[in-house]
């Protein structure tokens, strides 16, 4: 313990003994983090990282310039929605509804053809907001492209196909059902 102490007296004179031009400040930020981020703690070294002030470097700015030069137009929003909406009246799409198993409740959305045979296709349940794999053909869940039908193969259960001719269900089964009235909400993608 004596010569620990002896030692710290002797770092602190010749610290003191320096001019400050020779004590420099660490310019890079990789010394800073080697000194404060040493594997065992050495009594040396905390002595240096006491004595030593650490700066943060960031190389961004407290300044208000936007990432983007697009600015917020309400028209030009109102108009790309409405071509929006009716480039998806006019696209082929899927009606599906399904039972979410976790909380029970029975939803209808739609989703796009092309989204369910080439890309991934998620819905999310509008009662506890879980989301369903319906198709991934873009391997971001899976690792083969795959279908509601292969998820549902994998489970042991098959998938229920029909059309629909006005308020009338046909199913591939020979079955004939009334469609069921929902109040129409936008998020679940419903049709008009």
């Amino acid at each position: 313990m004596r010569s620990f102490a002896s030692f710290s007296q002797s770092v602190r004179a010749f610290h003191s003994s320096l001019p400050r031009t020779a004590i420099s400040r660490p310019s890079s930020r990789a010394f800073s983090r080697l000194i404060n981020c040493s594997a065992r703690p050495s009594l040396t070294l905390s002595w240096v990282s006491a004595s030593v002030p650490t700066y943060t470097i960031r190389n961004n700015s407290n300044a208000a310039k936007p990432l983007t030069d697009h600015t917020v137009d309400a028209a030009k929003n109102a108009e790309n929605e409405e071509q929006n909406r009716k480039r998806r009246e006019q696209e082929p799409a899927y009606q599906i509804t399904f039972t979410c198993k976790p909380c029970g409740n029975r939803s209808s959305h739609r989703m796009s053809k092309q989204g369910y045979h080439r890309g991934t296709v998620l819905i999310r349940c509008p009662s506890c907001e879980n989301r369903h794999v319906i198709s991934d053909h873009l391997n971001i869940f899976y690792d083969k492209k795959t279908t509601l039908e292969d998820i549902l193969a994998e489970q042991g259960n098959k998938l229920k196909r029909g059309y629909m001719d006005g308020d009338m269900e046909f199913w591939d089964d020979g079955s004939v059902t009334q469609k069921e009235e929902q109040a129409a909400k936008p998020d679940q993608g419903q049709l008009p």
